[in-house]
């Protein structure tokens, strides 16, 4: 019976033996599981720092050309006001044609009734002569 227990206690110890291997290899495995999950983070941490600065440039332009837009709205308002200044004095020029016109149009007429005035009296005068 002792050696029966001699027999089961070396077996029990060889197969303690085999599970702290085991358990060490488990632990290895772990660890180094765990080393690989800690670089992919890393690495996944070190991209995304990566794709935030990125962004920050892009964020940058678009505010860059935010302000060039807005340069050119300006640009556009200064000129859109340099037309209606423009306009207005071509309305001013047109209405200056049009009294122009009236006051030749005026003189016009009163020439013409001068002119009237003297053929009518002409014609008295040599009606007056020939008879």
């Amino acid at each position: 019976m002792e050696e029966k227990m001699m027999i089961l206690l070396t077996e029990m110890n060889q197969e303690m033996k085999g599970l702290r291997r085991d358990l060490s290899s488990l632990k290895d495995e772990t660890s180094s599981f765990r080393n690989d999950v800690n670089h992919r983070f890393i690495g996944m941490d070190t991209r995304l720092d990566g794709m935030d600065q990125r962004f920050d440039g892009i964020d940058q332009r678009f505010d860059g050309m935010d302000r060039r837009f807005n340069g050119m709205d300006r640009r556009f308002d200064d000129m859109d006001q340099r037309f209606d200044k423009v306009d207005a004095k071509l309305d001013g020029v047109g209405l200056q044609f049009e009294q122009t016109y009236e006051s030749i149009m005026e003189d016009v007429d009163f020439v013409t009734t001068k002119v009237n005035k003297l053929e009518k009296e002409i014609f008295i005068i040599k009606s007056k002569n020939n008879i």
